[in-house]
């Protein structure tokens, strides 16, 4: 590259003087130097980029995103730096656990790229990463919004629908959460998500303290879906809105039921001693 630039000055040296030679020479020589400087910078891009993913297969994250990130600062619109940036944010995300970097960066690369998949991965990233791992649910609920309003033909719709129904659960949004887990169940009756979904409906209610209404959410889990996984689970929570609510003999004998049933055996015994203590003492 210097040698071409000093090939140009002397060039210029002889036909500065001359104005038509200078007029037929100008043009040339300067496309010429945009070229030869493009296809400099191309090379160096591409060496980065190989030199990172080789940083990145030898496992060091930090140096791959150092060298990533040396693309995008020496060509912001090279034909490399929207797959730079997206490559520095799955690193950021998945590897160094850098969250709000990693939050950062997908966003700068969603503004920036033409490319619909990414875009779209990149999208449900964020709110895996608002969800899962920085638990801030509020922030969560937009995105899933946001990604359900973006993509409303998305085979992945039942999932965006739950996950902002959970999310709105997590921002103890629970009234919110309880209208958005029926909207799922009207749209996506045949989901594989159905069951867990109005499982969470009697749930919700349990946490709010509603138990008449929880009992008879936890009985349509148990007549909808009787071989699912979470009917069992529903069983437990009529059990523990009887105790909620005084019925001790009923929950009781519903424990019962469900003592070689229940994943966790250990957590139905415990209920069954206590609530006969409890009942052995009324008696006396």
């Amino acid at each position: 590259m210097e040698q071409i630039i000093l090939k140009v000055f002397v060039i210029w040296s002889f036909v500065k003087n001359d104005r038509f030679v200078r007029r037929a020479l100008i043009r040339p020589l300067l496309v010429s130097i945009l070229l030869v400087c493009c296809a400099c910078n191309m090379q160096a891009d591409k060496n980065h980029y190989v030199l990172a993913e080789r940083l990145f297969s030898d496992h060091k994250y930090a140096a791959a995103v150092a060298e990533f990130q040396k693309i995008i600062d020496s060509n912001p619109r090279g034909p490399l730096t929207h797959q730079a940036l997206f490559r520095i944010a799955v690193i950021q995300y998945l590897y160094l656990e850098r969250y709000q970097d990693s939050i950062n960066t997908f966003r700068q690369f969603i503004a920036l790229s033409q490319n619909e998949e990414l875009v779209y991965q990149a999208e449900k990233s964020v709110g895996e990463i608002f969800f899962s791992k920085t638990e801030n649910y509020r922030s969560a609920v937009d995105q899933y919004k946001r990604l359900i309003e973006k993509y409303p033909n998305s085979k992945e719709g039942d999932f965006f629908h739950y996950r902002l129904a959970k999310s709105y659960y997590g921002a103890l949004r629970f009234a919110d959460a309880i209208q958005t887990y029926k909207e799922f169940l009207d749209k996506y009756p045949k989901s594989e998500l159905a069951a867990d979904a109005s499982y969470q409906i009697g749930n919700t209610l349990f946490t709010q303290g509603d138990c008449e209404a929880a009992v008879k959410a936890f009985e349509n889990v148990i007549k909808s879906f009787p071989n699912s996984d979470v009917a069992i689970f529903a069983q437990f929570g009529v059990g523990n809105c009887y105790e909620e609510t005084g019925r001790t003999s009923e929950a009781l004998n519903l424990y019962k039921t469900l003592v070689d049933r229940y994943p966790t055996k250990s957590i139905i015994e415990a209920k069954i001693k206590r609530l006969q203590s409890k009942e052995e003492s009324r008696i006396r």
